[in-house]
Parts: C-alpha cells; sequence; structure tokens
C-alpha cells in the first residue's frame, strides 16, 4: 500500500481521492476502534465515530482554504474521534462524572510513562486503568491528588502509621504505571 505524506493526505481528501481515504481507514481505524471498543462503544459505534471525525475534516478542509496541521495528521484524526465518542458518552450518560480531579497526574507524579500530550486522554487512560487497580491503591492515589498528607491517609483510612501509607502509595504508583504502560490506547498514543 502506497504511503502518503500529511500534505499529501490533505490534498487528497480535498479532491475526494478513494485511495487517500483508504490510506487513511487502514493507518487509522484500528486506534479509534480502540478508543471506542474501550469506552464501552460497540463496533457500529467504531464505524460511526470514524465517519463523523472524516466528515468534519473535510468540512475544515473545505471551510479553510489554508488550513495546516499543528500536529501529525493520525493525531489530529484520533482528538476529533475522542471528542465525539467523549460528547456520545455524555450525552448517553454511560461515563462516569469524573472521580477525580484533572490535575491528578501531575499530583501524583509521575516518571513513567512518558506523558501523552492532549490531557483530556492521558486522563481517560489513568482514570480507567485506576479502577483496575486494588482499591485501597485507588483510595490512597486519590487522597495523595488532593494533597493529603500520609499521616492523614492513615487515619482516613485506618492504616498503623504514615510510613507504612508511603511505602504503599511507592507500590500503588508503580503498580497504576504498569497497567498505563500495558493499556493498548496508551501505547497507540505514544507510538504516533
Amino acid at each position: 500500500m502506497k504511503r502518503y505524506s500529511d500534505e499529501d493526505i490533505l490534498r487528497g481528501l480535498r479532491k475526494r481521492d478513494n485511495n487517500v481515504i483508504q490510506f487513511i481507514y487502514n493507518s487509522n481505524f484500528e486506534k479509534i476502534s480502540a478508543l471506542v471498543i474501550n469506552n464501552n462503544g460497540s463496533d457500529d459505534d467504531c464505524e460511526d465515530v470514524f465517519q463523523e471525525s472524516l466528515i468534519i475534516i473535510f468540512k475544515k478542509l473545505r471551510d479553510e482554504e489554508h488550513f495546516e496541521l499543528t500536529s501529525t495528521f493520525s493525531t489530529f484524526l484520533y482528538s476529533i474521534a475522542r471528542l465525539i465518542w467523549m460528547k456520545k458518552l455524555r450525552e448517553s450518560r454511560k461515563m462516569e462524572v469524573t472521580e477525580l480531579k484533572r490535575e491528578m497526574e501531575e499530583a501524583i507524579e509521575f516518571e513513567e510513562p512518558p506523558p501523552v500530550q492532549d490531557k483530556d486522554l492521558r486522563l481517560a487512560v489513568y482514570q480507567r486503568n485506576l479502577k483496575l487497580i486494588p482499591e485501597d491503591c485507588q483510595r490512597i492515589l486519590t487522597l495523595t491528588a488532593q494533597d493529603i498528607s500520609a499521616k492523614e491517609i492513615a487515619e482516613k483510612l485506618g492504616f498503623r502509621s504514615d510510613s507504612y501509607v508511603r511505602k504503599r502509595r511507592h507500590f500503588c504508583k508503580e503498580f497504576l504505571v504498569n497497567k498505563i504502560k500495558e493499556d493498548r490506547e496508551y501505547q497507540a498514543l505514544i507510538e504516533e
């Protein structure tokens, strides 16, 4: 299959070139599908989100004669798809109201994994994986993100000491980081 540069893709989309559209589908559908499926979506939802994302790009290219990308085309398409899907989830109430503050990842101070540039995507990955770690870890990290001291966490959660909370918090951070590194959506984001 022929490869296209981002400039070739934009030119091809303006001309409605079927080869370019097929290239976009082959190169990007799997990532967008993973985003939708991993967040309560169906196969039909994947197709709909992908189509809607392309329609938005077509309209943007039609309305802005000198449109230029500020990221790779794949990242641009994925960002649009994510926004569409998050909006659909909110509207259908499949997505719970966020349990964590937006600043959680900064408060926990991850050294690994490498950060994803889009804060909303990063937060969604962290929140999804936070639910996969032990419940006491979820509580410890959530309280840590709220700037509650180890001593106060020990009192609130009934642990024997603040040094135990610090040790457990370190384990929990590592556990969460490893879960995030294994996350398919996260892997797709850092590969771009």
